[in-house]
């Protein structure tokens, strides 16, 4: 395993980190400024995340059938463009670019590649834990960079050109990796049921709460704190950065988390459920510091799970069926979270701050309970080979 093709490979998917980052900062922000109101923005993410959805379906699905990293070079480009289609600042436009961006998700198709290598390699713990690491390295860079749009229009305008760089820079890193030996596809069937993982698929259905539950605060957080505590964007800047490298930290260190445990399940239900309490706790929190506090340690510890999952689902998964695993575990997540950004919004809208705090628990709550039930041995395959 050659070192620098390696990093190359984690990077190509680790460095759009940065647009998830400044998204998650600036973007419901940007939205609020040019004119629209919370229920509008929440109908916005809803809309975008069925789509990313759909393209997640639509793109897992043709990384089995196709070559992989032309498809991936393909929605790079088309992304990169309509990133920076969102300097305009008009509403629509604005909306209409980041909808159909979603659509155009590389993720599931990143995530068949780095796939491939990892389990060539036996490293999926590690690759999967090193590119989650980067991404939030990167994301603190995205959340750090979009203190730029204090000055106005003109820098959002300038973090969108920004973004659709980056976008562009993942396409050109992948080329510097060399693509594994090509498997024989087999049979192909838009039955899921026919699928030789299917039985895995079944066991990930507590997706669907984690994803709802995402949907009704996680992208409508930092408007949150900016309507709850009127909190600044330099300061929800800064938090967001913090939170992002705690978290970098923190997915380097699953690997290591899962040996402890001497399982990866028992590892995602314990980071999930002690991230769960926090999420709940911050409703009764008096203090803006002290909730911006918890929510670093909250968003690092659930989503350190995700690389360990990652590498499970990988392993557990016939190469031949990667991209669409990769994009039907996507869509048990996202159908449902399309749906939670519109209630969110509207919830806060109508003066309801905290509810979408306390849903989105309660739904966390009963997620990590079900995956504790239907995960508990599924380790067991992976040790025998599956």
């Amino acid at each position: 395993m050659r070192r620098a093709e390696y990093w190359s490979l984690v990077l190509a998917g680790s460095i759009v980190g940065f647009v998830w980052g400044a998204n998650q900062v600036a973007l419901s922000i940007y939205l609020y400024d040019i004119g629209l109101d919370a229920a509008q923005i929440g109908v916005i993410y809803g809309i975008s995340t069925a789509f990313m959805t759909a393209g997640s379906l639509i793109w897992g699905y043709l990384a089995d059938l196709y070559d992989r990293r032309k498809l991936f070079y393909i929605l790079s480009g088309a992304s990169a463009a309509l990133t920076a289609s969102m300097a305009s600042a008009n509403p629509s436009a604005v909306a209409i670019s980041y909808i159909v961006a979603s659509f155009l998700n590389r993720g599931v198709v990143y995530s068949a590649i780095l796939g491939d290598y990892a389990k060539t390699h036996g490293v999926s713990n590690e690759a999967f834990a090193a590119s989650s690491s980067l991404s939030s390295f990167f994301a603190a860079l995205g959340s750090l960079s979009s203190s730029i749009t204090s000055i106005g229009v003109q820098g959002f305008r300038a973090l969108y050109l920004l973004e659709a760089l980056v976008i562009s820079t993942s396409a050109a890193l992948l080329t510097l990796t060399e693509p594994t030996p090509r498997v024989e596809r087999g049979a192909f069937s838009l039955d899921v049921r026919r699928l030789r993982s299917y039985w895995l698929l079944k066991r990930l259905i507590p997706e669907t709460l984690i994803g709802l539950g995402a949907g009704v605060i996680i992208p409508l957080f930092s408007l949150w704190f900016y309507l709850k505590f009127h909190v600044a964007m330099a300061s929800l800047s800064i938090t967001y950065t913090i939170s992002d490298l705690t978290l970098a930290l923190g997915a380097m260190s699953a690997p290591s988390i899962a040996k402890i445990f001497k399982s990866r399940v028992d590892a995602v239900v314990v980071l999930q459920a002690v991230a769960t309490a926090l999420l709940a706790s911050m409703p009764f929190i008096s203090s803006a510091e002290a909730d911006l506090a918890l929510f670093i340690a909250r968003t690092a510890l659930m989503n350190m799970a995700n690389p360990l999952l990652s590498a499970l689902i990988n392993d557990l998964t016939p190469r031949e069926e990667r991209g669409r695993m990769f994009g039907l575990w996507n869509t048990l997540s996202n159908v449902p979270r399309a749906l939670g950004p519109a209630v969110g919004g509207y919830l806060m809208s109508a003066g309801f701050i905290d509810a979408p705090l306390l849903i989105t628990a309660g739904l966390y709550a009963i997620a990590v309970v079900l995956f504790k039930i239907l995960l508990g041995q599924v380790e067991a395959r992976s040790a025998s080979g599956q």
